[in-house]
């Protein structure tokens, strides 16, 4: 790898673990420590599978994220990267953290399915649901313990544990079916065909059963099936379209991601 290009690279690999903000929608203790949480389960990703060496596509998933999290009513300070991994999988750490498996990426045909997958995790975030996994358990311990208080500043270890503990065990079904209810709501209203969504899942399906890569994303997820099915009965296929015709500026920008990662 150029020097230059290793430097920025790792650039944004500070910027992607290292920055905290405040939300205006929680208290600065909460915040803080949801931030604290999202960074723990961000570097044990990335120490597992490294951010794809390619600024620009980097970038662009940068800003198509923020694009979209922009519409999700949230205040945090997002962070999106894509890792070096043919798994097919996503990851949302707490406090703004999303990162995407270049083999889920390459499994995509459009800026809108994309879009979808960025919506998905950005809802997880938003609605919290890892945050309050690792919380329940630090009630659990702190109740084993006889109701000993348990600092921030010390239960790092129990935190990287917890983290890692979600991602292997995955979230309840109801968590997943509620993101991506909210997902295609907010893809919808940065202008993206919520459609998309259905051939996403569509495509997840056809890698149930048959494809290594896939086994930890089904071993952690409800069946894309039944999440069509849910988001059917939310009524998707009511929702405004953008356009049934591909948009070739959107098409050309997705293509040159995907050749670059």
């Amino acid at each position: 790898m150029p020097k230059r290009k290793a430097m920025m690279t790792g650039n944004f690999k500070h910027s992607l673990v290292g920055g905290l903000a405040l939300s205006l929608g929680l208290t600065a203790m909460a915040q803080t420590d949801e931030e604290k949480v999202g960074k723990l389960a961000a570097a044990q990703v990335l120490g597992a599978a490294p951010l794809v060496a390619a600024d620009a596509a980097q970038q662009y998933v940068n800003v198509l994220g923020q694009a979209l999290s922009a519409h999700s009513g949230a205040n945090y300070k997002w962070h999106f990267g894509v890792i070096k991994s043919d798994a097919i999988n996503a990851f949302a750490m707490p406090g703004g953290y999303v990162l995407l498996s270049s083999g889920l990426l390459k499994s995509l045909e459009s800026e809108d399915e994309l879009a979808f997958i960025l919506a998905h995790e950005v809802a997880h975030v938003t609605r919290r649901h890892h945050y309050q996994v690792v919380q329940r358990q630090r009630l659990a311990d702190q109740a084993a313990k006889g109701l000993q208080a348990v600092t921030q500043d010390s239960d790092t270890g129990k935190l990287a544990q917890a983290s890692g503990q979600i991602y292997a065990r995955g979230l309840d079904k109801s968590a997943e079916f509620e993101s991506d209810r909210l997902g295609v709501e907010i893809m919808t209203r940065a202008g993206y065909d919520p459609v998309a969504a259905i051939n996403v899942l569509e495509k997840l399906q056809r890698f149930k059963g048959n494809d290594p890569r896939a086994e930890l994303l089904f071993s952690t997820h409800p069946s894309p099936a039944e999440r069509l099915d849910m988001l059917l009965q939310s009524g998707i296929d009511k929702l405004p379209r953008p356009s049934d015709k591909p948009n070739p500026t959107r098409q050309a920008r997705f293509q040159k991601f995907i050749q670059a990662i």
